[in-house]
């Protein structure tokens, strides 16, 4: 099998190439900037916006890891039209989100998933829980120079799950019998609220860090001053209305029973990854 796995840079697809790579699939990285080619690994080009870098990069490929055009202003159809584009595609693994059929419809991902059952060909839903490299990449800078978080989560509780962990099962998805036919919602080992997640950070970081809980309205004028579109502010509003409605609470263990191996702590990313926090603060939150 060679497969195509597109947004190779982002959070989960840099290890799912890494967990098919180990697997001795034959893997296509796709990205808008693709790097040199490397053992194992051809790189190319797709752009969700410029149909021109579709043929290329679906030649020759039979497997097709999927995360979905989340910021195309027609991002709605251009899944299913992917899928139509590549009919010697045999299996497809879709990148979803815990809770998809229970969000605004402004989020695509439910539509996404429709699509994917559809398409006649061999498909596996991952529904992931929010990642805990979220910490170690985008809340990272407000953690590291205001040693602080705000969100409208309340103090509800999430199943946060490291991109290893759902890169393996991808990959299993890819390679073993069994995955056709299924979503799988995937977590973390146990369910933590935020507050204890800084509480977590902070002591691998050797600092101490604070969660201070938003409401929507306040979170949603930040986003506006940021220049965040309505469906986004939407989007993003949908996800923690879940949170706060305790769907993320859920732990399940799937990745053990697909991987063979425990999911991933918290504790243990924060451990491997606490320099991202550890400069201090620079100043105070405005």
């Amino acid at each position: 099998m060679t497969v195509l796995v597109l947004g190779a840079t982002g959070k989960t697809g840099r290890p799912v190439v890494d967990a098919l790579v180990a697997r001795g699939v034959k893997v296509v990285a796709a990205s808008r900037n693709p790097a040199p080619a490397t053992d194992g690994i051809e790189t190319v080009r797709f752009d969700w916006a410029d149909r021109a870098t579709w043929e290329q990069a679906l030649a020759n490929v039979d497997g097709l890891y999927v995360v979905g055009p989340y910021a195309e202003p027609n991002g709605a159809v251009l899944v299913r039209e992917l899928l139509a584009a590549a009919p010697q595609v045999q299996r497809v693994v879709l990148l979803s989100v815990l809770g998809a059929d229970l969000l605004p419809d402004v989020v695509l991902m439910a539509g996404w998933e429709a699509d994917v059952r559809d398409s006649g060909k061999e498909w596996t839903i991952l529904r992931p829980n929010w990642f805990q490299q979220n910490f170690g990449e985008g809340f990272a800078t407000p953690l590291r120079e205001y040693g602080a978080l705000e969100l409208p989560a309340a103090d509800a509780a999430l199943g946060f799950i490291d991109t290893r962990d759902i890169a393996e099962v991808a990959a299993a998805a890819f390679t073993e019998p069994g995955h056709a036919g299924q979503i799988h919602v995937l977590t973390g080992p146990e369910s933590l609220s935020h507050a204890k997640v800084m509480a977590i950070l902070g002591a691998a970081a050797g600092r101490e860090f604070r969660y201070t809980p938003l409401t929507a309205d306040e979170f949603a004028a930040r986003l506006r001053a940021t220049g965040a579109d309505d469906n986004s502010i939407t989007w993003q509003l949908g996800l923690f209305t879940l949170i706060r409605d305790g769907v993320n609470a859920i732990v399940t263990d799937t990745v053990e029973r697909v991987t063979g191996h425990p999911a991933r702590s918290l504790a243990a990313y924060a451990a491997e990854h606490a320099a991202a926090w550890r400069n201090g603060p620079r100043s105070e939150r405005p």
